[in-house]
């Protein structure tokens, strides 16, 4: 996928600094609304935080619901960061699951501690498992409404696929995947993650997108004006070290595609391969991987 003009790119970023800055206000839509389950490594880049915030931007405008919010790092401070973001956004019924499972070389954080000082109800000890999640919520959805948004690692999802295949099939419209165009990168291969990516690459039941835009997408210093109880806004802040910077965009980017579609935004392309540090090379099929 690509955007293709400066003019699109200043458009998205005014977008997105708009919908980081805006807690709760409802905008009635004629179209039903995409349905999401956010999948996030939440720890070492605050993109993390202004996709989820994106979210619940488009929440408020009636384009997306919000399902649950799965971690697939470990980081203590993850589950209680998210339920903040939630709670902030008047969405702290949101159920969260993590990853309950070893993890080699945990990613650390500028600014999760500090997040979990904002209200919240929610901890890593409380918080159930996310395929105990991803059941619970799946199960109540209609056949095919769901779309997963991942932008962290595919942990949480290859479990799910090993316990729960056919409820994936069932209810899973679209899996969009954050990575590298050609290697996977950090996000399918780091933390021993490589054959967890494997299985989902190999064997999801339903259509994956892959997106890897957001590079020139800066966003970061507009938050400086939102108010002080924002956790989004400590995020960026604490990220760089008690300054207020800009930063890629890449999560960001995901969510609007995984909401919006390619629209005017995105183009597709269909040429290029996904092959992780494994060796493994998924094959690409229109209308299945793309």
């Amino acid at each position: 996928m690509k955007i293709s003009s400066p003019f699109e790119i200043m458009i998205v970023h005014l977008y997105i600094i708009l919908l980081l800055l805006t807690p709760i206000r409802i905008v009635a839509q004629e179209t039903r609304p995409t349905k999401i389950i956010f999948e996030t490594d939440m720890s070492t880049s605050a993109d993390d935080v202004g996709a989820l915030a994106m979210i619940h931007g488009l929440v408020n405008r009636g384009e997306a619901e919000l399902l649950a919010v799965c971690y697939n790092e470990v980081h203590p401070g993850g589950a209680a960061a998210i339920d903040a973001i939630n709670t902030w956004y008047g969405r702290g019924h949101i159920p969260i699951g993590v990853y309950k499972g070893d993890f080699p070389e945990p990613g650390v954080s500028k600014f999760l501690d500090d997040l979990a000082k904002f209200p919240h109800d929610l901890d890593a000890e409380s918080a159930p498992s996310a395929v105990e999640v991803y059941r619970r919520v799946l199960s109540n959805e209609p056949d095919g409404s769901v779309k997963i948004v991942s932008v962290g690692f595919l942990n949480n999802l290859d479990l799910l696929l090993k316990t729960a295949p056919t409820l994936v099939s069932r209810k899973v419209n679209e899996l969009v995947i954050i990575s590298d165009p050609n290697t996977g990168g950090h996000n399918l291969n780091e933390h021993n993650t490589t054959a967890a990516s494997h299985n989902v690459l190999e064997n999801w039941p339903s259509q994956i997108a892959f997106h890897h835009l957001g590079y020139r997408i800066m966003t970061g210093t507009g938050l400086k004006e939102s108010s002080v109880d924002n956790p989004v806004r400590e995020a960026y802040y604490r990220h760089f070290d008690s300054n207020f910077k800009d930063l890629s965009s890449w999560d960001q980017m995901t969510v609007l595609y995984a909401v919006r579609g390619a629209g005017g935004y995105f183009s597709k392309n269909l040429s290029v391969q996904q092959t992780l540090s494994d060796g493994y090379m998924m094959n690409m099929k229109p209308g299945h991987r793309f």
